[in-house]
């Protein structure tokens, strides 16, 4: 393949969706990577992606291209080896100097791009299921992950217990692992800590699905009414998803407020507004809305799965096990047990955690380092 000779690095992010065009964490991630890449001279970006829209209006260095999306009704796995042969016959066209690869979009005919490939994987959920059913539900997208990886240059961990996973999966070939954590914008100023003590708003952020332990967190607030102790919390849940409405169907305990799908300034109210945020997840990455949460200073209730014990411990929070509703029911007795001058110390600790690690500039420069790495600027 011929190399792009204009003296900038051409980059191509391959997505199977960006925020909010589709939800997500590695879709939002998409967004915010190629916008802050964008900004760095010397890269020429194009973006490849499925929506019809215009993803980057306020953007026009950002080149887009599309390409025919994922068929939700047809068998996964399945879809994402077609996708990716859409997306061989685009970077097979584009030319590009430096792939940089979400999850699966680079998999069919990789081979040809290994010596520019970076790939993306994110939360390997596939090889955190707890029980016997999700791991035997995994174990294809393990096959198609371990030859993603083994035919990569390079694959990115977002740390944690993440990268001995990746470390296994690239044994014995040329891919090398990378450690870049994942980001979150820092809000300009952050709100004071709420005064008011009762009820304790605890909040959730994310997809309603079963693998965030929402059942979890229900158990956990039938579990404080029956103690006498439903006035002392209200749990706030906002996302949407697969059992959003099965939720509202059911009698929910009333210290459950259900807050649906909400915008980015409603989501910023609610963060501001809680004395904490909590994420019982089952598997997971690295969780933006933890780093939000972090970035406007609350404490964190989180399970200890992923990444997520580079984010919080005892100075900021609490990791919890994951699927363990006693332990996250003793978690939240003392949460509610702190004062609030420590509540807000640990809010302060978390908000400066993402300042020194988790800014998108810090990890932007991480992505430059290793683009500069595979193509060097001219």
């Amino acid at each position: 393949m011929a190399r792009s000779d204009s003296g900038s690095v051409h980059v191509v992010l391959c997505t199977d969706g960006v925020f909010p065009f589709a939800m997500g964490g590695m879709q939002r991630h998409s967004r915010l990577l190629a916008e802050h890449l964008s900004q760095e001279p010397g890269i020429r970006l194009t973006v490849v992606h499925p929506h019809t829209e215009r993803v980057f209006e306020d953007n026009r260095v950002i080149e887009e291209v599309r390409i025919d999306p994922i068929d939700p009704n047809r068998v996964y796995l399945i879809e994402l080896w077609r996708y990716s042969a859409r997306m061989r016959r685009t970077l097979e066209r584009l030319v590009p100097d430096v792939v940089l690869s979400q999850g699966f979009c680079v998999w069919r005919g990789m081979a040809r791009f290994h010596d520019r490939l970076v790939v993306m994987p994110h939360g390997l959920e596939m090889f955190q299921g707890l029980g016997r059913r999700e791991r035997l539900m995994g174990a294809p997208f393990r096959l198609a992950l371990r030859h993603i990886v083994r035919q990569a240059r390079f694959v990115v961990s977002l740390g944690g217990r993440l990268t001995p996973i990746l470390h296994r999966l690239a044994k014995e070939s040329a891919c090398a692992v990378v450690t870049i954590p994942n980001a979150v914008q820092l809000p300009a100023t952050v709100s004071p800590y709420p005064t008011a003590s009762r009820p304790v708003r605890l909040l959730f952020v994310g997809r309603f699905a079963f693998n965030k332990g929402l059942d979890l967190l229900i158990d956990v607030a039938q579990r404080l009414v029956s103690e006498g102790r439903g006035d002392d919390v209200l749990f706030q849940l906002a996302g949407d998803g697969p059992l959003l409405k099965e939720i509202r169907a059911q009698e929910v305990p009333r210290n459950i407020e259900l807050l649906g799908r909400v915008d980015d300034d409603i989501l910023a109210q609610a963060y501001a507004r809680c004395h904490g945020f909590v994420l019982p997840t089952r598997f997971e990455g690295m969780p933006t809305v933890v780093l939000e949460a972090m970035a406007h200073a609350r404490p964190v209730i989180v399970s200890d799965v992923g990444a997520t014990a580079e984010l919080v411990d005892s100075e900021n929070g609490f990791l919890v096990p994951p699927g363990d509703a006693e332990m996250l029911h003793r978690t939240v007795l003392r949460f509610l047990a702190l004062s609030q001058a420590d509540r807000e110390r640990m809010g302060i600790a978390g908000r400066s955690r993402v300042e020194a690690r988790f800014t998108w500039d810090a990890v932007t420069k991480r992505f430059l380092e290793l683009i500069h790495g595979i193509h060097p600027p001219t």
